[in-house]
């Protein structure tokens, strides 16, 4: 779709930016019928593989989409992560174990980041609403209600005046550049390298991390190549990048890649489909907003991909911002419920970028503490976890803030909803056990539906009960909020027992709960 000079549109929500997270925001701009635009400068999707992993709580808002089984249908499944110090591996941790009781997706799904970007955008241009490939963000004036964007391409410009904008332009973000917005943080000083690679030998399955002395090494699994063989992701340390500015840069900084990968680690491959060579950044923004423009995926925060958590987190932060637009356009919230969207998402990008950047640190050390506990303390010890993990409380407190579905906001429950004062709803800002919390996945053996995510589908505010106990109460904050009503059997080891009456948000996340007292 082309657009002569100087041509002016208009719309409700300009997204910038077409990647992961810009095509999620477009879905789901798409899925509550809000009149969107999604721009982008590229031609098209992605061509790289880039981001690899989906985790749980993305996998469950692809649910919401109608998107899960076709995404696990391109997908490669991996239930398990396997360490090793030099050639050898050790036993692995079986993911999937400690996530069955949590989630329907246990265990990562590897679907690149390209192959993401095909679906979403496939998704837009079967709405009707496709990607405006080729219009890049020029400038931007803002007026009381309304954010004025000229976009340029090589065939004139095209100017979009929206109510809200949404910037997903990516970790140098012009956006953000333009409204001088500080992005706070740190770059490391090493050189990594990150390779597809086709033809590996020398792996375990699963999810490889592997020490050596002065190295490690993290692989993913990515299917078979087009001869039968293993496909990779591989990353690692370029120890003496090339520092010369000829063209064979790369494939000389591939060739140290490939022989540090042979000689510390015992790991072979024929063929490298893409090779690149970055330095890891630990940033966020120092605020996710400026005016009706909002920053999400890495134009707020960027960081190591250690826990394959990046874009993960975007999605995540395109949910979350869309769902709070389609109360503001549907009139059940105020204009200033939009703040929600940073006083939620920025805590968690900085909670992230912390663990990532001192799991990190622990992983490319090169201090005397650390080299022991990789290749000295790891042998002797994994096994032993390896047989406790799955027996303890801790094991799937790992595997829910792998899978992001132990994320948690400060709720505060006045905000939530215009009735909340006249329903006696406690005004203070807190969270629980459930309350802030996305809500506790139950399976439903006995109902016509499989579990209690089923009904969240539809995205919309919903009254859950759970157990006879709180039936009447359910009722009431149902009819007060002019809401679905649903109940469950109660689940005690969910967190649900009987008379639990949770208010559930569109994005899945609990606005309120309470317990009902049973005699």
């Amino acid at each position: 779709m082309r657009y002569m000079d100087a041509t002016e549109l208009h719309t409700d929500v300009l997204v910038i930016g077409a990647g992961p997270t810009g095509l999620m925001a477009g879905a789901w701009l798409q899925k509550f019928g809000i009149d969107a635009k999604v721009v982008d400068l590229k031609s098209g999707p992605t061509q790289e593989s880039r981001a690899l992993a989906l985790q749980a709580r993305s996998m469950e808002i692809y649910r919401q989409l109608g998107l899960a089984d076709e995404v696990q249908a391109r997908a490669i499944p991996t239930g398990e992560m396997r360490p090793g110090v030099g050639a050898r591996s050790f036993k692995s941790i079986k993911l999937n174990r400690l996530g069955y009781s949590q989630t329907h997706y246990a265990g990562l799904t590897m679907l690149e980041q390209s192959a993401n970007e095909e679906l979403l955008a496939q998704r837009l241009k079967d709405s009707g609403t496709p990607v405006l490939w080729g219009y890049g963000f020029e400038s931007l004036e803002e007026t009381a209600d309304r954010v004025n964007v000229t976009c340029s391409s090589p065939e004139g410009q095209l100017r979009i005046s929206a109510k809200y904008v949404i910037a997903a332009d990516g970790a140098s973000s012009p956006l953000r550049e333009s409204f001088n917005i500080p992005f706070e943080g740190s770059t490391d000083d090493e050189v990594f390298y990150v390779l597809d690679a086709h033809g590996v030998s020398g792996m375990g399955s699963g999810i490889n991390l592997r020490f050596s002395d002065e190295n490690f090494m993290l692989g993913f699994p990515m299917g078979a190549d087009a001869s039968g063989g293993d496909r990779r992701r591989l990353l690692g340390i370029l120890h003496e990048p090339d520092a010369s500015p000829h063209e064979q840069k790369l494939d000389l900084d591939e060739s140290r890649a490939r022989a540090s990968l042979r000689k510390e680690f015992g790991v072979l491959y024929t063929d490298a489909a893409w090779f690149s060579t970055y330095r890891v950044h630990h940033r966020v923004a120092k605020t996710f907003s400026h005016g009706r423009v909002f920053l999400v995926g890495d134009a707020a925060h960027i960081h190591s991909p250690v826990g394959a958590q990046g874009m993960n987190t975007g999605l995540q932060d395109a949910h979350n911002l869309v769902c709070k637009l389609s109360d503001v356009f549907s009139g059940r919230m105020p204009e200033s419920y939009l703040q929600r969207y940073e006083a939620e998402r920025r805590p968690v990008a900085l909670r992230l970028v912390s663990t990532t950047d001192w799991i990190f640190t622990a992983i490319t050390s090169r201090s005397w503490l650390a080299h022991t506990v990789r290749t000295r303390a790891l042998p002797l010890f994994w096994p032993m976890a390896v047989r406790l993990v799955g027996r303890i409380s801790a094991g799937r407190r790992f595997f829910g803030y792998l899978s992001q579905i132990r994320i948690h906001y400060w709720i505060d429950e006045s905000s939530e909803n215009r009735s909340a004062q006249a329903s006696g709803f406690a005004r203070a800002r807190r969270r629980g056990k459930v309350l802030g919390r996305r809500l506790p996945w139950v399976t439903n053996r006995t109902g016509a539906q499989p579990d209690n995510f089923e009904v969240l589908n539809d995205a919309t505010w919903q009254v859950h009960i759970y157990g006879p106990a709180g039936r009447t109460r359910g009722q009431e904050l149902a009819a007060e909020f002019g809401v679905g009503l649903h109940e469950f059997a109660e689940s005690p080891k969910r967190r649900l027992p009987n008379g639990s009456v949770v208010l559930v948000r569109p994005d899945m996340f609990v606005a309120h709960f309470e317990q009902v007292a049973t005699r």
